[in-house]
């Protein structure tokens, strides 16, 4: 998983470190990853970029416009920084709109700053020494921002290296970074219409089923967060396709009973998921309460999704709740 400790390539956004602003799902490129092995990496995601647009196999990835900007070859400016780094931009303006009297008790700072991976750079030739000045304020400001914006530079280019081996990048001139993140990434927000409207039904059931009608009501009651759990359960994926042309494979419900004589022991089964098949197997439950409990616990707690072809896996056994 990229959007993970699992390689070095990308970092939460400090947004998301401090608990503070918007986009505090989105990971950001380490600006510390410029070995050559690290830029040879950077480049092969470029190429999966390209990969996943043109088979239209989505990539789980949550990156910022400033990621994408750079990637496309678009200009970035305050705001992408702000959306992810808020406490940055918010120093900053308290910085840049100080009078005399305030400066006085900003004092310690010099001609350097610290990147997004705890780094501390200097923003000029000897920075260390140079202190900030009331006069030369709005340079420093200037000088932060440039440096933060531009911190990944090299690794942008790399992505953008590999993006365009595959999809020449002039092809996509005429989309917007957003429409390309679309294209590369599928739709951030679960659309659970477009999910029932991609379902088939096995074992007796259909879209009029009340078990069936139980779970597209708890997905439309779910955060966009659960959405994506729930779909990551079901098959590996936080995202849809982005139109209806391109789903390649459907969503399969499929009835799961319980062996048991207890007439509450479907209630007491959690659903079972098939990652590869993008299946479900749903015990028929008696309320919707019960669903919903179940499949939240299933999705929060469920983050195997490798075991499909597993024979020691007991398809029931390993689901009854105690």
């Amino acid at each position: 998983d990229l959007m993970s400790d699992a390689t070095p390539l990308f970092l939460p956004s400090p947004n998301r470190v401090n608990s503070v602003g918007l986009n505090r799902e989105k990971y950001i490129i380490n600006p510390a990853a410029t070995s050559p092995l690290a830029l040879q990496m950077f480049t092969f995601i470029g190429s999966m970029f390209g990969i996943a647009l043109r088979t239209k196999y989505t990539l789980s990835l949550d990156l910022p416009s400033l990621v994408w900007k750079q990637v496309l070859g678009e200009p970035v400016d305050h705001g992408d920084l702000e959306a992810v780094d808020h406490l940055c931009l918010q120093a900053l303006d308290v910085l840049r709109k100080a009078t005399r009297e305030d400066f006085e008790d900003m004092t310690g700072e010099t001609f350097t700053t610290i990147l997004s991976d705890g780094s501390r750079v200097e923003l000029m030739e000897g920075g260390t020494a140079v202190p900030v000045t009331f006069a030369n304020r709005h340079e420093f400001v200037e000088a932060v921002v440039k440096t933060r914006l531009h911190e990944s530079e090299a690794q942008a280019r790399a992505i953008r290296k590999g993006f365009n081996d595959v999809v020449p990048l002039g092809m996509l001139s005429l989309f917007s970074w957003r429409e390309v993140e679309r294209l590369v990434c599928g739709n951030s927000s679960i659309d659970v219409d477009a999910l029932r409207r991609h379902t088939t039904y096995n074992g007796g059931l259909s879209a009029t089923s009340p078990v069936v009608k139980m779970l597209f009501k708890a997905l439309k009651s779910f955060t966009t967060e659960e959405r994506q759990l729930f779909l990551r359960f079901v098959w590996g994926r936080n995202r849809l396709p982005s139109n209806d042309s391109d789903w390649t494979q459907h969503f399969v419900i499929n009835t799961l009973h319980s062996s048991s004589n207890d007439p509450d022991a479907n209630d007491k089964l959690l659903p079972v998921a098939h990652t590869c098949f993008f299946t479900i197997d749903l015990p028929s439950y008696t309320s919707y309460d019960i669903l919903r409990s179940k499949v939240l616990y299933s999705i929060v707690n469920c983050q195997a999704i490798d075991t499909d072809f597993n024979p020691n896996a007991s398809a029931i056994s390993a689901w009854m709740d105690d």
